[in-house]
Order: C-alpha cells, then structure tokens, then sequence
C-alpha cells in the first residue's frame, strides 16, 4: 500500500474506510465542520480538499473530486490506494431526466452511460458501470426512513457541461419508436462524475454509489425529443428552499452506511 498520495494528497492513518465525494471542494468543507463530528481538515490541493471526522462513532472522511470524471478517476484511485473501502458520492444532476422528478428530489443511480473519455482508457465502452447493490439497497432504505421523495434509475456521465444537445438526444431515441416510447425507460439523470467511480470501484473490489440531489427544474428527455421542450444546454441550478434542501437530503443520507438494513456495517 502506497503512502502519501500525489494528489490528495493523505497517508493510510488519514482516511476512513468510509468515504463521502462531494465535487464541490466548499461541500466537502460544509460536511466536514457542519455535519461530522470532530471533524478535522487532513489536506488541501488543487480541487482535492479532505475532511476525517466522525458520524455516530463511526469514523468517515469526506474528499471532494473536482468537476468531471478525469479528477474524480484521481481521487477513487488514491482514495482506493490508501484504504478507502466504500466510497459514495453525494452530488447534483441539475434537471432530471423526467418531467415526475422536480427539484429537492433525490436520486440513487443503480448504474451509469459511460459517455465521457476516462473510463474508455481503462475498457471499452461496452463493459457497465454499475454501483454496488448494497450500497444501492442502504440508499434506498435511508431514503424511506427519513420520508424522502427518491427515485432509482440509470445516470449519464459525461464529460462537455456546454456540449452539443445531440449528444444527450441520441440517449432518447427511444421515445421516437411507436413500439417503445411508452415504455418505462430507466434513463433519469445526468451528471459528470458517477461512471469513473462506479467502474473504478468494481475493477478494484470496493463498494462505491452515489446519491444526487436534483437542484433545478426537470429537463425531460422524452418532451425534449418530442420538441415539447426547448434544450440546448443545462440550466442552471435554481435557489428555491426546496433546491437547496435536495443537498441537505442527499448529505444526511450518509446514515445508509453508518447504519444499513439488515445490521452491521456495509
């Protein structure tokens, strides 16, 4: 096991097995002092700020990644490197993928699209990045517990915030079909980190999920498709009590891995 990390940069005694990844470096700081106990800044560098505190005795840190899936790909590599053995992120998808999922809602990802450039340097596009079912399954149950307005799908990762709308359309094709455009597609969110983390996770045998806090008005695909809503690029994230409280929701749901379903830890 390698020591201090090139980026991180933090040593074995410095991370939890339990790892919260925040893209915002101010999330990161906002969890570590506000939701953690004892929480201590570990270090600071470029886009990578980590926090180690505690939760109910049980000891997590929390790293932020950076926008996109080339900096998170560096934070799960290290993180992995150091120790780190369940790692989730709590993120923002902006607008929904379906008209149903408004603003404050949460959304637990069982896989995502691999459309960004990272994950094709370690496999072909072909082989799934999926998150670990347990993880999946604590997320699920601690969004029931606290009465949470949830939904499970499938994520789009990406790489272009200010890309081509064709290339979010091409997922959509689906509505176009008279055979299958009633049919219940899971595609329901879309971000920029999930899919280095998921497949990173499953290649190194550690347990990794992600849940998403919706914090703009619904984006969706199949009126986008049907030319019922006009989209070129993401909106940007609305103020509403409700947006704000989304983040809230998906940074208390650190709870699914302090303490899961079926007793013990994950």
């Amino acid at each position: 096991m390698k020591k201090l990390q090139m980026h991180i940069p933090c040593s074995p005694e410095n991370i939890a097995d339990i790892v919260l990844l925040p893209g915002d470096p101010a999330r990161a700081k906002l969890i570590g002092e506000k939701y953690l106990e004892k929480g201590k800044l570990v270090a600071i560098y470029r886009e990578f700020v980590t926090y180690t505190g505690f939760y109910k005795t049980i000891r997590i840190t929390v790293t932020s990644t950076g926008i996109g899936s080339a900096s998170t790909a560096i934070a799960v590599e290290e993180l992995i490197n150091i120790g780190a053995k369940v790692l989730i992120r709590v993120g923002t998808c902006g607008g929904a993928l379906k008209k149903a999922i408004k603003a404050g809602s949460i959304i637990i990802p069982t896989a995502s699209i691999r459309e960004e450039g990272t994950t094709k340097e370690y496999l072909p596009p072909e082989f799934p990045a999926v998150a670990d079912f347990q993880v999946v399954d604590a997320l699920i149950k601690s969004s029931e517990k606290f009465n949470y307005r949830y939904f499970v799908g499938i994520n789009r990762t990406h790489d272009a915030f200010y890309g081509q709308s064709q290339n979010l359309k091409r997922w959509g094709s689906i509505y176009l079909n008279p055979r299958m455009k009633n049919w219940d597609y899971p595609l329901i969110s879309s971000e920029m980190e999930c899919a280095p983390l998921f497949l990173i996770g499953t290649l190194r045998g550690v347990k990794t999920g992600a849940v998403l806090a919706v914090n703009a008005n619904p984006e969706p695909l199949k009126e986008i498709m049907e030319e019922k809503f006009r989209f070129d690029v993401p909106a940007s994230k609305i103020q509403t009590k409700e947006a704000k409280a989304s983040v809230d929701r998906a940074i208390r749901k650190k709870e699914a891995v302090c303490d899961p379903p079926a007793g013990g830890r994950l």
